[in-house]
């Protein structure tokens, strides 16, 4: 049990582990189990071909499908904010308005298909940006990210392999610069994943 109070509506009262469809409240074995189930469909994922174009649906399915083992919410838009450190989210009522706008926007640029290498790389590292500054779900944001932008490029003609990068805090780092309004650390962090 949390010594916090927690009044999210995606918690189990007075704890701060996420209602799961395994009915499990120790947030440890949650957290294995999630870590289990989300490796098997990132997995699977990744021997499928992406839909194309990769778009707003495309986006929602990817969360849907990383988390609809462990989490009734998965493939959802959240609810209530979050915040992560001192970086708070989008407000829950411009969610769905700003990922229309996103997908518009990526929609209008043919889902960078045909881009150069030196410009593809900065319009994605824009759009992970906008997306990760939105943080559309309760939970699953960075895995959903990661494997959006894989899809989106393999249907552009390159290849991301987010497992090239040594350490998981580079990637993290990289998208607290971008939070930040500073996308150049995520731009150099791509250019060294991506590939044709």
């Amino acid at each position: 049990m949390s010594k916090y109070r927690h009044t999210s509506m995606y918690c189990y009262p007075s704890t701060e582990v996420l209602i799961n469809n395994f009915d499990l409240k120790d947030e440890e074995k949650l957290k294995e189990l999630e870590k289990v189930y989300t490796l098997f469909r990132l997995s699977e994922m990744q021997i499928k071909k992406p839909r194309d174009p990769v778009d707003k649906e495309t986006f929602l399915a990817i969360h849907h499908g990383i988390l609809k083992d462990v989490y009734p919410f998965a493939g959802e838009l959240r609810k209530e904010m979050i915040s992560k450190g001192s970086s708070s989210f989008a407000h829950p009522d411009f969610i769905e308005t700003q990922l229309n706008k996103i997908f518009d926007e990526l929609a209008e640029e043919n889902y960078l298909k045909d881009l150069p290498r030196e410009r593809l790389i900065p319009r994605l590292a824009y759009f992970l940006a906008e997306l990760n500054a939105l943080h559309p779900f309760r939970e699953g944001n960075g895995r959903t990210l990661r494997e959006f932008a894989r899809q989106l490029l393999l249907n552009a003609g390159y290849q991301l392999n987010w497992e090239k990068v040594p350490e998981p805090a580079e990637i993290i780092n990289a998208f607290v610069d971008s939070f930040n309004l500073n996308n150049d650390r995520l731009e150099k962090l791509l250019n060294e994943i991506i590939s044709t």
